[in-house]
């Protein structure tokens, strides 16, 4: 139906109305719905961060705006 798209677009909208330059998020690989998601609209797969450094399940994405 197009809702999670058009929410993440809204978020987008807001951070750069705030001033962010990139979006970073944590997903996990058992997720293939959210990785497909976050891959089509943008997102790309960065080094796992902080607490999901050491987390083999965990994906660290980010989307520069």
């Amino acid at each position: 139906r197009g809702l999670s798209k058009l929410l993440m677009s809204e978020l987008e909208q807001k951070a750069v109305t705030k001033g962010f330059r990139r979006l970073i998020l944590e997903t996990g690989s058992p997720l293939k719905a959210s990785l497909g998601l976050y891959q089509s609209i943008g997102f790309t797969k960065i080094e796992n961060y902080g607490q999901y450094k050491d987390m083999r399940e965990s994906i660290c994405m980010e989307k520069v705006l």
